[in-house]
């Protein structure tokens, strides 16, 4: 009897190892913060750079900052730039990097609510961080680049109109081309805030509809653009339907997705005021820009970037409550990890993540240490996808749970019937003992 107790003793803790093996996930292997003087430093990009480290593009109360880490985010070295805040960052394979800033603007008040204006600065530096040239964009309003050969392509808009455009740039001079393309028309404003380029050419953008921020975004939405020409286009959410968060939508970033298509994450207010709150949210976009699904990312409430990450994608931004937050996301939609780090009342968030490979990514932000914020670089790497439970609301995904918990159950008590009562015993062998009474053997 020992011995089947042994067995089924056996069966359990296989269970439990294989419970434990489904749940495996991500694991943080560098944590560092930055304080560069002033009253505050904010990590707002980042991208990996030669030998391991990273580049990091931050900003204070000086202005706009470029920082070159080693492996260990230690720092290398760090540039000025122009500019207040970093808002895109390219690694090059030189080992410079391109960069677009901004000088932002802010005007009304509280009463009459706040709008916002500036300028665009797009940089160049080489490897030890000297700019070797810079221009100034007027009145223009930064979305994102993306770098193909000897050409940039940037998207961004004119703050006085909401109009979006594109624009291409050469990467030895920064000299514009002359293949601008608006987005949006009379009626309709297209803000671009993310992008990706296609190995054919084409741009993808996503966005919403104003830079306003006494105004909604009427609708988050996706388009191909190629050759100076808008292929397609396709609204993506119309709102949602809890009125605390209001009624807008807002495509905030853009990544390839593992089966097809393109993973885009967003959330309900206009560009820069999504830190008062929102419903963040993400979907899977066809090739052909139709909806596969639209999940909402509960206990995210603005994700501000997302990578792929293992076998899904990995999304960084801050929650209702000012904590950074990260989650893992499933190819069908479904959370499968939500980190917070709480800040006990006190703001922060992730601003943007970069992928180190295919199962490893870096994370940067700001967070409240002590009386001033300071930057933050965090990576992350996926040392087994976590089970992924059923696309759909919470209900259905616990139900899954409960249907997993239930088979393991079934399996050991089919175990445990096998060995008690269905499988035979086998005879005992017979012991000799060398102690010999009476001439008989004990």
């Amino acid at each position: 009897m020992i011995r089947y107790a042994k067995a089924v003793l056996v069966l359990l803790l296989t269970a439990v190892i294989c419970c434990g093996g489904a749940s495996a996930g991500t694991v943080e292997n560098l944590n560092v913060t930055y304080q560069l003087g002033g009253t505050y430093i904010n990590a707002e990009a980042v991208a990996p750079a030669d030998g391991g480290g990273f580049f990091l593009g931050m900003a204070n109360s000086s202005g706009a900052v470029l920082l070159k880490t080693d492996a260990a985010g230690k720092e290398i070295w760090r540039s000025s730039l122009p500019g207040d805040d970093v808002r895109t960052l390219i690694a090059l394979d030189d080992g410079g990097a391109v960069l677009t800033t901004i000088v932002r603007t802010v005007d009304g008040s509280e009463e009459t609510g706040y709008t916002f204006g500036g300028d665009t600065y797009l940089v160049r530096t080489d490897k030890s961080g000297s700019i070797l040239w810079q221009q100034k964009l007027p009145g223009i309003g930064a979305g994102d680049i993306a770098v193909s050969g000897n050409v940039i392509h940037f998207a961004g808009w004119f703050w006085e109109s909401n109009t979006g455009f594109t624009q291409t740039y050469l990467l030895s001079t920064g000299a514009p081309g002359n293949d601008q393309i608006r987005l949006g028309n009379e009626t309709v404003s297209m803000i671009p805030l993310a992008m990706l380029l296609e190995d054919d050419g084409t741009l993808v953008l996503t966005g919403g509809t104003t830079s306003y921020l006494t105004e909604e975004s009427a609708y988050a939405w996706i388009a191909k653009v190629r050759g100076g020409v808008v292929q397609s286009q396709s609204i993506i959410r119309t709102g949602s339907a809890d009125p605390m968060y209001g009624a807008g939508a807002c495509g905030y970033a853009i990544t390839r997705a593992q089966d097809g298509g393109y993973l885009v994450v967003g959330s309900n207010p206009p560009f820069g005021v999504t830190w008062a709150g929102g419903l963040g949210w993400a979907a899977h976009i066809t090739d052909t820009l139709t909806n596969a699904w639209v999940n909402e990312l509960p206990g995210c409430y603005v994700p501000y970037a997302v990578v792929q990450f293992g076998d899904g994608y990995l999304i960084a931004g801050m929650d209702g409550y000012d904590d950074p937050v990260w989650l893992t996301l499933s190819v069908g939609g479904a959370i499968t990890e939500l980190e917070k780090i709480s800040q006990n009342g006190k703001r922060a968030m992730f601003n943007d993540i970069a992928s180190i490979s295919a199962g490893s990514a870096a994370l940067v932000g700001w967070v409240m240490m002590d009386s001033s914020a300071e930057g933050i670089l965090l990576t992350l790497s996926d040392t087994g996808t976590p089970t992924a439970v059923p696309t759909g609301s919470a209900g259905t995904e616990w139900a899954g749970m409960w249907i997993a918990g239930a088979a393991v159950i079934i399996l050991i008590l089919a175990g445990a019937a096998y060995f008690l009562l269905i499988r035979k015993p086998e005879p005992e062998p017979v012991k000799k003992n060398s102690a010999k009474k009476g001439g008989k053997k004990n």
